[in-house]
């Protein structure tokens, strides 16, 4: 039974429980109806204790509790969750940690990924549209997977709109995400490491700043150290 099940789970994050980081995340903004405080390693124990399943994620993401929400990214089964349904998820993410947990457990596994980038990127209605984009590519360029042309395009137009051009007002999470992304896509290959790096030659005010600077830094030695 649905119910029992998610009892059991709060039964087990109730013993896991850890005040000092809830409160401490409290603290910082983060406000749940519920958060347990259970760190990560040992929500995903609690995950390996159930069977993947579409119901019960469903049931764990509704409710605003920490811990369910990452444990529904674990529990759905991704060959059952819709293009749909991953947008709507999106929509609805709280905080950056369930965009990180929904984008490294579940979105860059979905069979319509690519088209599921595409719809998120050029989303600037929800807070978390591009930044989870961005994760989600970080997740496929670190497993080494190729993209169509149109999804590449957009990643280089979009990572350079995103960092280096100053009006379009990008947050610091949505760059910080689009950094991440750019380092493992260039480190693939020295051809689309160049074609980083290059991409900065458009934005000569912005490489005069020191965040230019820093970025562009950042990326270079993360690309050198890569070799």
């Amino acid at each position: 039974m649905l119910q029992d099940e998610l009892k059991e789970i709060r039964t087990q994050l109730r013993l896991a429980m850890n005040g000092v980081v809830s409160t401490s995340m409290r603290e910082k903004g983060i406000v749940y109806k519920l958060n347990f405080g259970v760190p990560l390693p040992e929500i995903k124990q609690i995950a390996a204790m159930h069977k993947p399943d579409s119901e019960l994620a469903d049931a764990l993401w509704k409710e605003d509790i920490r811990e369910f929400k990452i444990l529904a990214s674990l529990l759905q089964p991704a060959d059952e969750f819709s293009f749909q349904k991953a947008v709507q998820w999106v929509k609805e993410i709280p905080y950056l940690e369930i965009a990180e947990q929904c984008s490294h457990n579940l979105f860059h596994k979905l069979a319509d990924v690519e088209n599921l980038l595409l719809g998120l990127i050029f989303n600037v209605k929800d807070e978390y549209a591009r930044t989870v984009a961005y994760l989600v590519w970080a997740e496929l360029f670190k497993e080494g997977k190729e993209l169509i042309a149109p999804v590449r395009a957009a990643f280089i137009v979009e990572c350079m709109r995103t960092v280096a051009w100053t009006d379009f007002g990008a947050s610091f999470k949505e760059k910080q995400a689009a950094v991440k992304a750019m380092k493992f896509y260039g480190r693939q290959s020295a051809g689309q490491a160049r074609q980083i790096l290059t991409g900065f030659d458009e934005f000569p005010e912005f490489m005069k700043t020191p965040e230019g600077q820093e970025i562009y830094n950042d990326l270079k030695f993360e690309f050198e150290y890569s070799r």
